[in-house]
């Protein structure tokens, strides 16, 4: 490691000239906002959100829609912001609802799927992950010939597939079985150059009767793989029925009952359901048919099938970051990604879909959208912050406008999160701490302040009259004081009375046209590379008070705590 440090050195150096940044580790830059539908920054960008979105009603970006979407966050009750919009296809409708409000029920299509895993994390979370999904799906424990085993182009490895491969889509099976095939449409498209079917290869289920699990099992076993496993995720809605299966098995209870008891009716959720509800509280475009909210998925139902409202999204996104009815490990492990993609700002997890912001710091967005006729959902988490978005959208395109919604909203919230939990930090912990006596040459001091960058800044660090930036630097070889940032970040570890900071000291600029390897963040490497009697010189501890704001400041390392002057 000391190498390491030389290295880092040198090229410090060599980037001198260059604007220092800030270089944080992954994760939070201040302690969660709190009180988000009282405070002032977050009150002015939502009243920029709503005349964005009234803009864009106005100019026809979001046309023939209805909509409802809402803002929440993990400490408070009821939303901290909603904006509802009902179309006149709706209003004047024969069928449902005619205004949209928080306690409209629409169709949420595939973020069906983080129910399902929710379901999976209070069953003892991600520990079923590494199992192979056989073991609780006999129809999946094939036996194949000599022949076969040997033929990855033709059979699924079963054997290899495990719950955690299915959970992040990368299982490399196919994406559904009988749903949208081109099959049903196999005399029109002979005329299009496709071949006949043989006798075999008809489709016997699935377009206008729904496939039983032993149809979809019949079928579905002798679908080709897409890739091998954990090659690359390969969207599947139908690992997510097989994960039903799974679910039912390790419960030993049905998926339906399961959903009932384990999520819908602890968090109250009184507008969500797994089978179509009484139209006349729901939003239906056109009507039941043609809009598909009639429409019954079957079998799929763990992937796609549940009906729900803006009120109990909000509601379901807080028990995930208030860990109402997962444990806390639990919920971090699963907010985590498992696989990337070919884009550098989207990731996948278990089934998250990850989005990167860099604010300029990077914040991971863990979103989930879906879609199933003319209705399309997007729902969103800030772990950071501890807040999050739903979107529910019922028209025609309705993917693109959810996603236009969603993209505005995120826009506004996250740069305003960051914003809100720099002014609440700089008011619990911003200040001077210092331990001065009158009857000795003791003299300490830690100044706290915040800029630009992420995360609260040590401006000023003295200890028994001894400048400790300056011996830092001297410890890193670093003669330019602008080149050396000392910044702190929650790290998460708490105890009553007490919270504890990780100090990010970093000293290397990066180029502009840096590439990955030079252009990188090492901090997450370099954190407590400076130890001293066996606790990190990284290490700071806020004393709290009763209302959470801070008393005192430990430097750790240097065995001293400062009162708060």
């Amino acid at each position: 490691m000391r190498s390491f440090w030389m290295l880092l050195g040198s090229l410090a150096l060599v980037a001198r000239a260059q604007k220092p940044i800030g270089c944080p580790i992954l994760g939070p830059a201040y302690p969660a906002p709190t009180g988000l539908s009282q405070d002032p920054v977050f009150l002015s960008k939502a009243e920029e959100l709503t005349a964005q979105l009234n803009e864009a009603i106005e100019n026809g970006t979001l046309p023939f829609i209805s909509a409802a979407a809402q803002i929440f966050s993990g400490d408070e009750d009821d939303a901290a912001y909603g904006f509802y919009l009902t179309d006149e296809i709706v209003k004047t409708g024969s069928v449902g609802v005619r205004e949209v409000d928080e306690n409209t029920i629409f169709r949420i299509g595939s973020v069906s799927k983080l129910w399902t895993m929710f379901l999976y994390m209070t069953l003892n979370g991600t520990r079923y992950f590494h199992e192979p999904v056989a073991n609780y799906v006999p129809e999946l424990r094939v036996k194949y010939n000599a022949t076969q085993a040997v033929n990855d182009i033709d059979h699924v490895s079963w054997s290899e597939v495990t719950i955690g491969e299915l959970a992040s889509h990368q299982a490399g099976i196919a994406r559904d079985y009988a749903f949208g095939d081109l099959g049903f449409q196999s005399s029109h498209l002979e005329t299009m150059g496709f071949p006949p079917l043989f006798n075999g290869e008809e489709l016997a289920c699935g377009n206008t009767i729904q496939c039983d699990r032993k149809e979809f099992f019949k079928g579905f076993l002798n679908m080709h793989p897409l890739t091998l496993t954990s090659h690359t995720p390969i969207y599947s809605n139908a690992g997510y029925q097989i994960l039903g299966y799974a679910l039912e098995a390790i419960a030993d209870t049905g998926y339906e009952e399961l959903l009932l008891r384990r999520l819908i009716e602890p968090l109250n959720l009184t507008r969500s359901y797994l089978n179509a509800p009484d139209a006349s509280l729901a939003v239906v475009p056109y009507n039941e048919t043609y809009s598909w909210f009639s429409y019954d998925i079957g079998e799929e139902a763990p992937a796609g099938g549940i009906f729900s409202s803006a009120k109990d999204m909000s509601t379901f996104g807080r028990a995930i970051l208030s860990n109402a009815l997962i444990d806390p490990a639990t919920t971090r492990r699963w907010l985590k990604p498992l696989s990337h993609t070919s884009s550098l700002q989207n990731s996948v997890g278990a089934p998250w879909e990850i989005y990167s912001y860099l604010l300029p710091r990077r914040v991971d967005l863990y979103t989930k959208a879906g879609d199933i006729g003319l209705y399309s959902s997007s729902f969103a988490l800030s772990p950071d912050h501890n807040a999050g978005f739903t979107v529910l959208v019922a028209g025609p395109n309705s993917h693109q406008l959810t996603a236009t919604i969603a993209e505005m909203t995120a826009d506004i919230l996250l740069p305003a999160l960051d914003e809100i939990a720099k002014n609440q930090a700089l008011e619990r912990f911003g200040g001077t701490y210092a331990l001065e006596s009158a009857y000795s040459n003791v003299n300490s001091s830690i100044t706290i302040t915040a800029d630009e960058g992420p995360g609260l800044v040590v401006s000023e660090w003295i200890n028994d009259s001894v400048d400790m930036i300056g011996s830092i630097m001297a410890l890193q070889g670093v003669a330019d004081r602008s080149a050396l940032t000392i910044r702190l970040q929650p790290s998460g570890l708490q105890a009553e009375g007490r919270m504890s900071f990780s100090a990010v000291i970093y000293a290397l600029p990066i180029p502009k046209d840096a590439g990955p390897m030079l252009g990188s963040c090492f901090s997450w490497i370099l954190l407590e590379s400076m130890v001293y009697g066996s606790v990190g010189l990284h290490e700071f501890e806020f004393g709290l008070d009763a209302h959470g704001g801070a008393t005192s400041l430990s430097p750790r390392a240097l065995r001293v705590r400062l009162p708060r002057v």
